[in-house]
């Protein structure tokens, strides 16, 4: 995403947010064929890895952009703050940037990048990878520091 300026950015994440309603209705259909129910529920986070397994599907495919639009989407519908953004933020977020990615679902400040889950799946076929990596953002669980040594 380097090789793009800011402005080719906001204009590719402007055109996915135009386009989201078709990526969704593309991959619903799609997985509606295979006897899956695409209905934007948290339970159906699980079905988009039986969907990437069964289809063998890869970065390359377009079934990546539509299953990484639905999967922002089930987030974004379920907590009550979550939106998309582009990420245009190089020094903190420097691996999100230029994906659209979900803000406002964790009170942590945390990012959530689609593209980047389903990629991790698509990657190590981790069962329940998605659902988990949702989870710990949503209700991260704090670590306690006080028993590391600090620098002095």
């Amino acid at each position: 995403m380097e090789k793009f300026t800011v402005k080719e950015l906001e204009n590719k994440f402007e055109n996915f947010i135009f386009n989201i309603d078709d990526y969704l209705e593309s991959i619903q259909n799609k997985a509606k064929s295979q006897d899956l129910d695409f209905d934007l529920s948290i339970k159906s986070v699980d079905l988009i890895e039986k969907y990437i397994v069964n289809n063998d599907i890869t970065i390359e495919n377009d079934d990546y952009n539509d299953l990484s639009a639905y999967l922002g989407e089930v987030v974004r519908k379920k907590i009550k703050n979550a939106q998309w953004k582009c990420n245009l933020d190089k020094e903190n977020n420097s691996i999100y940037y230029g994906f659209p990615v979900i803000e406002g679902h964790s009170t942590e400040g945390i990012l959530l990048s689609p593209f980047h889950l389903i990629k991790a799946f698509i990657l190590c076929k981790k069962e329940r990878l998605l659902l988990g990596a949702i989870e710990n953002q949503i209700n991260p669980e704090l670590i306690d520091w006080s028993d590391f040594p600090t620098e002095k």
